[in-house]
């Protein structure tokens, strides 16, 4: 057999961020096929996932910082190509299988999956145009089969780690350490700031320790309830983390951040001075942290009011503010609990509350907030 006709691999995804699972797959298949190249393929963009990734270039350091700590590092036969991230678009599997049959021809072609992918192949955009060019060559996850059914395929010899990239992102989000991710990788994300790491550093300095844990807190529900809100999950920690970012500046400094046309503004330094801290915020946000977002400027200034017409992201910062587990107070593990089951009734329980604990203590409440719990009643009756 000629060195051309040795086995090619593709293992593509998001590798955001690649984590051991990723390396033992990749080990695993070089030890079985001896190919001549295993191409890791990050994707620009992936068509079954809501978020955009980290930039190619990043994720590219971090695949090599975890090859090199998987002990894979240095070898020719492993190949990093930026095929998909050039074109700046969703890019199909059957259009990179082209891509590597011409680039490759008459070389077998195998693409590298965990088994999880494979129960969803049937789905993947031409799936016959994939079988008709290239082999699948799967690994056996944790949970999911690997029997032979309709969808033929090579198995992966061994078992490999199963590791949830979401539930990986939202631990760095947090600012934690995955147990899945190689020290090697770790460093790496800090020298390049990912996952929000320049803005957790940034916040912490700026809040007192119980405010910034207050943060992580709303951050860690907001992460869990983001795909029950349909909201991106970068985007849900980014708004949670800095929802309180002005909380700890005087009163002076968040009157002076405060936007001069935001709504009910001369009656809320008056009567409720502390709700400042929410326009304030997202004029910080803006200013110290860079967040040109809307939606994220939307959740942070919307935080504690509410008001009608308040989109996906900010609903979630709304209740996630109030109900996370650092709140101690009963309906605070009441609307929590609700939010698991069935977010929408959460969102309006948690309007409730708050008008409540007000009203309760004969306190002014903010027209907007009045708004919204009308704006939802408009609603039920229609």
């Amino acid at each position: 057999m000629t060195h051309e006709k040795r086995p090619v691999i593709i293992y593509g995804g998001s590798f955001d961020p690649p984590h051991r699972g990723h390396a033992a797959l990749a080990r695993a298949a070089l030890r079985q096929l001896k190919p001549s190249a295993l191409y890791l393929v990050p994707g620009f963009r992936t068509p079954f996932k809501d978020y955009r990734p980290a930039p190619f270039a990043a994720r590219a350091a971090l695949l090599r910082a975890a090859l090199g700590g998987a002990g894979l590092g240095g070898r020719a036969e492993i190949k990093i190509s930026s095929f998909e991230a050039n074109l700046r678009r969703v890019v199909f599997t059957w259009e990179t299988v082209a891509h590597f049959k011409k680039l490759h021809p008459g070389a077998p072609l195998y693409v590298l999956m965990g088994s999880d992918c494979l129960a969803g192949f049937g789905g993947w955009r031409r799936p016959e145009a994939i079988l008709k060019s290239a082999s699948l060559l799967v690994g056996l996850r944790p949970g999911h089969s690997i029997k032979k059914g309709g969808i033929p395929f090579t198995a992966l010899a061994g078992s490999f780690p199963e590791a949830d990239s979401t539930a990986v992102r939202a631990e760095l989000f947090l600012g934690r350490r995955p147990a899945q991710l190689h020290p090697a990788v770790l460093e790496v994300m800090g020298e390049k700031a990912l996952y929000l790491s320049r803005e957790r550093r940034l916040l912490e300095g700026s809040l007192s320790p119980r405010r910034y844990a207050h943060s992580l807190h709303t951050a860690e529900l907001a992460l869990s309830l983001a795909p029950a809100a349909g909201v991106p999950q970068r985007q849900a920690a980014l708004a949670a983390l800095l929802h309180d970012c002005a909380r700890d500046l005087s009163p002076a400094a968040q009157r002076r951040l405060c936007p001069p046309r935001s709504p009910h503004l001369a009656e809320t330094l008056r009567e409720a001075p502390v709700l400042a801290h929410a326009w304030a915020g997202a004029a910080l946000a803006r200013k110290k942290y860079g967040v040109e977002d809307p939606e994220v400027l939307e959740a942070i200034t919307l935080h504690a009011t509410g008001a009608p017409g308040m989109g996906p992201l900010a609903r979630l910062v709304y209740v996630s503010d109030l109900a996370n587990q650092g709140r101690t107070f009963h309906e605070a593990r009441l609307v929590r609990e609700l939010a698991a089951v069935d977010f929408e009734a959460a969102f309006r329980a948690a309007n409730y509350v708050k008008l409540v604990y007000a009203f309760a203590g004969g306190g002014w409440v903010h027209p907007l907030s009045v708004g919204l719990w009308n704006s939802l009643q408009e609603k039920k009756k229609n």
